[in-house]
């Protein structure tokens, strides 16, 4: 049967209509990485932070916007990293000890004591230094000991006195919980009901970059200031294994050309 008009003329308008101005927006996407960083003595803290990190891309899903994640001790975040602040981090964190800070830690919370200093605060930086960042904090510990969550509490105090803003609930997993506060059902409880909170970070307009580049300098030169074997100094040693086999090379061409009698010619 020959094509009906109607039905061509509509085809046609449908090939030849303008691409719809929302079109691109709706194929683009956006990518945003979330960091949790974690400091751990018995591997409770790290193992959360590793399932928390896994499940991120997943559980945090928005229009147009890929989430990707990272997950290290927050020690290699403030050296490795040199500070690199995103504008959302997910800390996993344990107390040792006495209130001590866990392994992969112990630097972080020497930056977070400096940052509770009275002559910090004397500074003008308190309540800029983190400005444009967010945080959720899942603490572990052992209500056994007085200090039990002290480590945790330092944290959340240092990074909001800063300007930090902090997300969803403060997580408390004790160690010597029982029934439905046993430590890994808070813990589970708690990243269950993390994700809204998350999403809404990553769905509010973003802040400018240079606000986190700020951050990440400020947080940096603190460091270097804290942690002065962290200053860059001339490799030395690299030095020494580029030369000292070059030197080997001509001490041995001078010594084939004196026993040779090449010297003497």
């Amino acid at each position: 049967h020959p094509t009906s008009p109607t039905l061509f003329t509509f085809t046609r308008r449908l090939l030849l209509s303008p691409t719809p101005n929302n079109a691109t927006t709706m194929t683009a996407t956006n990518s945003e990485e979330i960091l949790v960083l974690y400091g751990s003595q018995t591997g409770n803290s790290e193992g959360a932070a590793q399932e928390i990190c896994s499940l991120l891309p997943t559980k945090v899903l928005l229009p147009c916007t890929t989430i990707t994640a990272r997950v290290m001790h927050l020690d290699d975040f403030l050296e490795l990293e040199k500070a690199a602040w995103t504008r959302l981090v997910i800390i996993v964190c344990s107390s040792y000890g006495v209130g001590q800070a866990p392994i992969g830690a112990r630097k972080f919370r020497d930056f977070c004591d400096a940052i509770l200093e009275p002559q910090f605060s004397k500074s003008g930086t308190e309540g800029k230094l983190l400005e444009g960042v967010n945080f959720a904090l899942l603490g572990l510990g052992d209500s056994h000991y007085t200090t039990y969550f002290h480590n945790p509490t330092t944290i959340h105090k240092a990074l909001t006195a800063v300007g930090a803003t902090h997300i969803g609930e403060l997580g408390k997993a004790d160690a010597s919980g029982t029934g439905d506060m046993e430590q890994s059902k808070v813990i589970d409880r708690w990243i269950t009901n993390i994700w809204g909170d998350l999403a809404k970070v990553v769905a509010a307009e973003a802040p400018q970059q240079e606000v986190l580049d700020r951050a990440r300098d400020e947080t940096w030169g603190m460091c270097l200031e804290l942690f002065p074997e962290w200053k860059p100094t001339k490799n030395y040693a690299a030095m020494a294994a580029l030369y000292v086999p070059l030197l080997g090379v001509i001490v041995a061409i001078l010594a084939h050309l004196f026993l040779s009698g090449s010297w003497a010619q």
